[in-house]
């Protein structure tokens, strides 16, 4: 069942990819005798046409103070173990 469905799933995408490329070559190889046909074509209609332009407009930040960074000195205390005085070094050769 799986096997099939990656073959219909392989089948399609080679169809649709073969749709494009004929597309591309029809829209690029076609040309018309005169002005009246191209004006009446599809095709060219549409290459022809403007491109719509995206606008936007976004808000400008504000930027603000919300508060303060206040510090605190941090002092480490020193700890020493019993253990650590009972500790034999690596031996020396």
């Amino acid at each position: 069942m799986q096997e099939r469905m990656r073959s219909v799933v392989r089948l399609l995408a080679w169809i649709c990819l073969s749709l494009m490329l004929w597309t591309a070559v029809a829209e690029s190889t076609h040309n018309h005798l005169n002005q009246a046909e191209s004006a009446a074509c599809s095709i060219c209609v549409v290459a022809h046409s403007t491109a719509p332009t995206a606008s936007c407009s976004y808000a400008r930040p504000i930027f603000e103070a919300i508060g303060l960074l206040q510090e605190k000195a941090v002092i480490a205390k020193a700890r020493l173990s019993v253990f650590d005085l009972g500790i034999r070094g690596p031996p020396a050769v």
